[in-house]
């Protein structure tokens, strides 16, 4: 499939193709040759440029002719035999010509869609009325087979009140060329087919619908539809066309934040594939709650190695009822030290600080969190735990609390935590001890103490509030948002199965990946070191991510950011819900391409109407069809709305 951009001035493969200056015309059109998009059915490009003007648009081979014209609304008489026998069907593309049109030697006609028929009777006789809506105009060029595509009335249009001017069936050869119109130049891949209505069987309409890639990369894609209607299986094409498109490239990684497990699991409905094992080599999947399979991981933290940074995930991980505890509270705006300032041996590397971290790790142990090897290996570094805490400290301590003389100085972790409940615990009761000084300084400051009355539970709290958090640990997790972005800029496809996730996690998760991936791609922009690389991220129950509420009230927000801001750094997000009105107004008018399923709400249609008005054409079909698979597609680079049955997923067809 040939497809060539027009821009101003419009470019072809063979040259320059100046502009026409007519008035009413649109400022842009669209060429393809004619029919390279024909897929080798009927006749070939030369035979159509070949053809004489009066071919295609033949009186005799009309439905009927003109006979009046309200501005874009147009209205042909006809008769139910030439309708019954051209089997046309509401939503179908028409033509409306005579056969003298032309303008330049290039042959000319109005592009319609035939909205209804209405019959009238004359005494005895019937007659029908076709009504149509005019879409744009098309020119054929006689030489090159090349069509041309422009929106919006041309300046001539009173001609089509001719008594000439016909209404016609497209010919498949024009119909192929203009669903393969196209303003970006790139691989495609196909969607499905053409399907003017839902009674019209799957296959009577074979005319393939293509995409490009670039219409979908750094762009922002919406999916509406009602659930179990096949919005899922359009991503699934979406993110595989990519896949295919950029194998040896690798210049787009895509991020799928999957909250139904539908991409990173098998499916029986797709022959037990998923996007993940289609293509293993190039996906990597991060599990929050079920166990990895192939060469997937936990979506997980170390909170023992991320001292520095784990109070801010326990403040968003936490359930808001404990939050509002004060002793949780006051835990939550400690500051620790990063495990990086106990290796690298600075001057910071304080008792202090070591002793802080210490107590942090024994709440975590207490908690039942498990230690991972990095921290059990700083412990063992130091050979022990000697941090102030004098000999004279330690006696008094365990015969105060243990009865008994205290144990040889702690070298290992499990001897660590066990000696500071201990001290801890003698230094809560025995505030005034002055073994608890080193000259004039308290040995544990405001903070120590904080964490010492969690372990001790002197307020009721203890350290089993953290426990929320546990199934978010492991001692052996990786640093997935490094191995994300690595991955990411290498052009693999990461998934993030957030499935059985409430609304809180799936946000959490969301929010911290998609700034991690905006600002590596924003210092690559500023660096100019992006090099035509985009990463593509695709959002499930987008109501969770762009709620409707938040426009407008954070325009520093990262989504709000993705919206206005991601094309610029080669960021481009597909979003999919249930209704468009459940969504940001902002995200929906910066939306370049829509794939709608069936609505039940006028006021869904109206939204969409209000962001793009040829959606107002097509309200009644979106309201009353309720098929699997069939959608309202309005693309980056076509100027219409083109109602399609898309095929099912098939993980076979990989490259």
């Amino acid at each position: 499939m040939n497809t060539t951009a027009a821009t101003s001035p419009h470019t072809t493969s063979t040259g320059i193709i100046p502009r026409v200056p007519t008035a009413a015309m649109s400022e842009t059109k669209t060429i393809v040759t004619l029919l390279s998009a024909n897929g080798g059915n009927g006749a070939s490009a030369g035979d159509v440029a070949s053809k004489d003007a009066q071919s295609f648009f033949s009186r005799e081979e009309s439905l009927g002719w003109v006979e009046s014209q309200e501005g874009p609304l147009v209205k042909a008489g006809s008769s139910y035999e030439r309708l019954r026998d051209a089997g046309i069907v509401p939503g179908q593309f028409l033509a409306v010509a005579a056969p003298d049109w032309s303008h330049n030697g290039q042959r000319e006609f109005i592009l319609v869609r035939f909205l209804q028929v209405t019959a009238r009777r004359d005494g005895y006789s019937t007659s029908c009325e076709l009504h149509c809506r005019v879409m744009g105009s098309c020119r054929i060029d006689p030489v090159n087979g090349q069509l041309s595509y422009f929106a919006g009335l041309p300046g001539y249009s009173g001609l089509m009140l001719s008594p000439t001017c016909g209404c016609h069936v497209l010919p498949e050869p024009i119909l192929r060329a203009l669903l393969a119109l196209s303003g970006e130049a790139g691989e495609a891949f196909e969607l499905g087919h053409v399907r003017w209505g839902e009674h019209i069987g799957q296959h009577a309409y074979t005319v393939p619908v293509a995409m490009s890639v670039n219409e979908v990369v750094g762009k922002r894609t919406a999916m509406f539809g009602k659930t179990r209607l096949g919005k899922s299986n359009v991503v699934k094409l979406l993110m595989q066309g990519v896949l295919n498109a950029t194998g040896e490239s690798g210049h787009v990684g895509q991020l799928v934040f999957d909250v139904n497990g539908e991409y990173a699991n098998d499916n029986p409905q797709d022959g037990n594939f998923s996007i993940a094992s289609a293509y293993p080599e190039r996906v990597q999947v991060y599990y929050l709650s079920t166990q990895p399979r192939g060469d997937g991981e936990f979506l997980r933290y170390n909170f023992y190695d991320i001292p520095d940074r784990a109070l801010a995930i326990f403040s968003e991980l936490l359930t808001p009822s404990v939050l509002e505890i004060p002793e949780v509270r006051n835990f939550l705006m400690i500051r620790f030290p990063a495990l990086s300032v106990l290796k690298s041996g600075r001057a910071d590397d304080s008792a202090a600080a070591f002793r802080k971290l210490c107590l942090y790790w024994t709440l975590l142990h207490e908690a039942g969190f498990e230690p991972g090897e990095a921290v059990c290996a700083a412990i063992a570094a130091r050979g022990l735990v000697n941090v102030g805490f004098t000999q004279g400290l330690r006696m008094a301590a365990w015969q105060a609390t243990r009865s008994k003389v205290p144990p040889p100085i702690p070298t290992s972790f499990t001897e660590m935590t066990e000696e500071i409940r201990v001290l801890s615990a003698f230094a809560l009761k025995y505030e005034n001890d002055p073994n608890l000084r080193v000259g004039r300084t308290e040995l544990f400051d405001e903070e120590d103490r904080v964490i010492q009355e969690l372990l001790c539970q002197t307020n009721g709290v203890g350290p089993y509030f953290l426990r929320e958090c546990l199934q978010f640990h492991s001692a052996n997790a990786s640093d997935f948002l490094h191995d994300s972005l690595r991955a990411l800029d290498t052009g693999k496809t990461v998934i993030i199965d957030l499935g059985a996730a409430n609304e809180r996690i799936v946000r959490y998760f969301s929010r911290i990946i998609s700034t991690a991936v905006f600002q590596q791609q924003e210092r690559k922009f500023i660096t100019n070191t992006l090099a035509g690389r985009f990463v593509q991220i695709y959002f499930e129950e987008a109501h969770m991510i762009f709620p409707v509420e938040a426009a407008g009230k954070n325009t520093t927000d990262i989504y709000a950011r993705f919206a206005k801001e991601g094309a610029k750094f080669g960021i481009g997000i597909v979003y999919s819900t249930q209704s468009p009105t459940s969504v940001s107004y902002s995200l929906l008018t910066q939306t370049e391409n829509f794939f709608i399923g069936h609505l039940s709400s006028d006021i869904d249609v109206d939204a969409l109407a209000s962001v793009q008005s040829l959606f107002g054409a097509v309200k009644d079909d979106i309201l009353q069809f309720r098929l699997p698979g069939y959608m309202r597609v309005l693309s980056y680079s076509r100027r219409f709305v083109l109602p399609i049955q898309a095929k099912r997923f098939d993980p076979r067809e990989r490259r």
